[in-house]
């Protein structure tokens, strides 16, 4: 099992509690010290809000981890190299997906369906959530406020309690340890999946160590790749052979294509209307208002919907009480889907190598019109609930940040129903070599607008269900 992050702790748990023996590998140290080079090693990475001189650690270093883009392509990869992955940043946001997304192309004919629904996620999504113990809390006053008018106005949207995971993270991680049956091994970079003759199954993984760069093979009876979408789908690109030509699991010719992340950046802040007189409230853990737009209220002029989430910062204030006019702090951020498109890829630059001597990417992507003209929609639709509620803009972002900058890389290995057109089955099981499965977020076949993090591991927990049982049963 290759990565350690969100997909491959469920992933050795799910597996090591079915009886069976994993060795798991992870590019980076079992624990990601602080200090060394920082902010300047990092100049993708700090881009992103959560990269600051304190969590520098936790990301990669960007030039031992290099990567291209195509002309007018601008892309950031933001990207973690420990055990634990970019959960050790995860704002433990924990929405399931939808039918409105899983089935969208029913609905406006474009793209493809996934091949699954919610239904038959459902049991695995109820599994997760039990461990990391997913709640609701209630909302802070200000976004009661906000809840209150909108739905008032607008009663075909809906502001709800933003559900966020109370337990650690890396719970599912720690479980499988605690079998006796997972062996980590850290600090072990994953260069190819080794197949066997005929190019029918594949044997293990070639592997090079971090720090000395001596390369190994691990056999296997069955891999499973968790590294995150763009890194396993360059693990299936520098895995072609003289069977696999085009990258392992590519005979359909979608391995790398179909590159999606969400569509991000649009955001408010500001103040709330003044508040007086009023026992002093702590600030909630936000708001999230799931897509309306091309779902419960047609749109022209792009596809798909998205969403938003928002939070009210409550004013500490002395003794308790508020005893004068005191204004709370809000922000609000939307999130959008973008459409899956075969021009939005990703490539091997086999003369373009990181510090240990691996081709890196290149990555081809750019927002089409549909994203443009939803960015636009989500300025003037925030904008309006917000006046309408009372809150003063006190700073705007108009302009949607470069593809990438949500750190929710999705797509290039897509499920499918059909195996000219994807690369796994609904199961995450490669149409190409059978004991191979894929189980992040390479798989997903549309991006919706959720966070995906949730989905990420209810999928990898009904995937490893099904690799349980195809190896049981012996037909692995």
């Amino acid at each position: 099992m290759v990565g350690a992050g969100a997909a491959g702790g469920w992933a050795a748990k799910e597996l090591t509690e079915r009886g069976l023996q994993v060795a798991l590998l992870d590019a980076g140290p079992l624990v990601a010290e602080p200090g060394g080079a920082g902010l300047e090693r990092r100049p993708v990475q700090s881009t992103s809000y959560a990269c600051t001189a304190e969590t520098a650690h936790l990301f990669v270093d960007d030039f031992d981890n290099p990567y291209g883009t195509g002309e007018e392509a601008e892309y950031r990869w933001i990207r973690s190299r420990q055990v634990g992955g970019r959960l050790h940043v995860w704002g433990q946001t924990s929405p399931r997906m939808r039918d409105d997304e899983f089935k969208a192309a029913s609905r406006d004919g474009y793209g493809e369906d996934w091949p699954l629904s919610a239904a038959d996620l459902a049991p695995a999504y109820d599994r997760v959530e039990r461990l990391l113990e997913v709640r609701r809390t209630p909302l802070a006053a200000g976004e009661r406020d906000f809840k209150a008018t909108v739905e008032r106005r607008w009663p075909t949207r809906t502001v709800e309690r933003t559900p966020r995971a109370g337990q650690g993270p890396t719970r599912a991680l720690e479980d499988a340890q605690r079998t006796g049956r997972l062996t980590v091994f850290a600090d072990t970079i994953a260069e190819r999946v080794l197949v066997g003759p005929g190019g029918a199954r594949a044997t293990g993984v070639g592997v090079v160590d971090r720090h000395s760069g001596e390369r190994r093979e691990i056999e296997a009876r069955a891999v499973v790749l968790c590294a995150s979408a763009l890194e396993s789908t360059r693990l299936l690109l520098n895995s072609a052979t003289g069977d696999h030509p085009n990258g392992l699991a590519n005979s359909s010719g979608a391995l790398g294509r179909y590159l999606m992340d969400h569509l991000y950046g649009i955001y408010f802040e500001g103040t709330t209307p003044g508040r007086a007189g009023q026992d002093y409230e702590p600030s909630g853990n936000g708001a999230f208002m799931a897509g309306f737009a091309n779902v419960t209220e047609p749109r022209q002029g792009f596809l798909r919907g998205y969403g938003l989430e928002m939070a009210v910062e409550t004013a500490w204030v002395r003794f308790g009480r508020v005893k004068r006019d005191v204004r709370d702090r809000f922000w609000m951020g939307a999130f959008g889907e973008v459409l899956p498109n075969p021009e939005n890829r990703v490539e091997l630059d086999r003369e373009r190598l990181d510090a240990w001597g691996i081709p890196t990417l290149r990555i081809h992507a750019r927002h089409g019109e549909n994203e443009l003209a939803m960015a636009r929609d989500q300025v003037a639709t925030l904008r309006e609930m917000l006046d309408a509620v009372g809150f003063e803009i006190g700073q705007e972002v108009t302009e949607p940040a470069l593809p990438g900058a949500s750190a929710h890389e999705m797509g290039t290995a897509r499920m499918g129903s059909d195996p000219a057109t994807s690369v796994l089955n609904s199961h995450n099981q490669a149409w190409d070599v059978p004991n191979l499965y894929v189980t992040d977020a390479a798989s997903f076949t549309s991006s919706g607008h959720r966070n995906p993090t949730l989905t990420i591991m209810a999928l990898t927990v009904r995937a490893c269900l099904h690799l349980s049982r195809q190896l049981r049963s012996g037909d692995l």
